[in-house]
Order: C-alpha cells, then structure tokens, then sequence
C-alpha cells in the first residue's frame, strides 16, 4: 500500500531519485485539500510534542493555505480578533464538561 504526504519542497529534492519514491505534483483542485490534510498532521503533532518546532510548521502549512485560498494571516487574524472581543478567548483556561455526551 503506498504512503503519501505533501511535503516541503526542499525535502522533494531531497526526495527526488531515491529507490521506491516517487513524486508528484498536485493537479488542479488538489493542492488545497492536501494542505488541509497537512495542517491536520501539523495540529496532531504540535499536540502530541508540544514543540516550537512543530507549531512552525503548522504556521506554514496554514500560511500556504490562505495564500492558496487568495487571503492572508492578517486577515485571519482579524477575523481572530473579532471572535475574541465577540466570544472571549482562550487564556481563561475554562473547560466545559458534559455529563451525557
């Protein structure tokens, strides 16, 4: 069963020649799920290790995909900073439990 990822394009052409690999360029229409797919993989990680290093990496595949989508991380967060003065934030540390879920 092959395995497959987007990957960083320096670690393609790292990549590129090596026995049993083969890359591929995303067609059309399917760079933007991929990236989706990637800042999941980015979010499991950073949430696994905690690490620096990993919320980077989630920062640039979040990066590309609002580049991709025509938008920026300005105005994310924008739109982040209407959701805090409209629903508050996160630094409170509250945690809601439901008894029947």
């Amino acid at each position: 069963m092959p395995c497959w990822k987007l990957v960083r394009d320096r670690i393609a052409e790292k990549l590129r020649g090596q026995p049993g690999v083969h890359l591929a360029r995303a067609g059309e229409g399917e760079l933007e799920p991929l990236l989706r797919a990637k800042i999941v993989e980015e979010a499991m990680e950073l949430a696994e290790t905690g690490s620096l290093e990993e919320a980077a990496d989630l920062l640039e595949a979040l990066e590309a995909w609002l580049r991709l989508r025509g938008s920026s991380l300005d105005e994310a967060r924008r739109l982040a900073a209407e959701k805090r003065r409209r629903r508050g934030g996160f630094d409170g540390g509250w945690v809601a439990v439901w008894e029947n879920c």
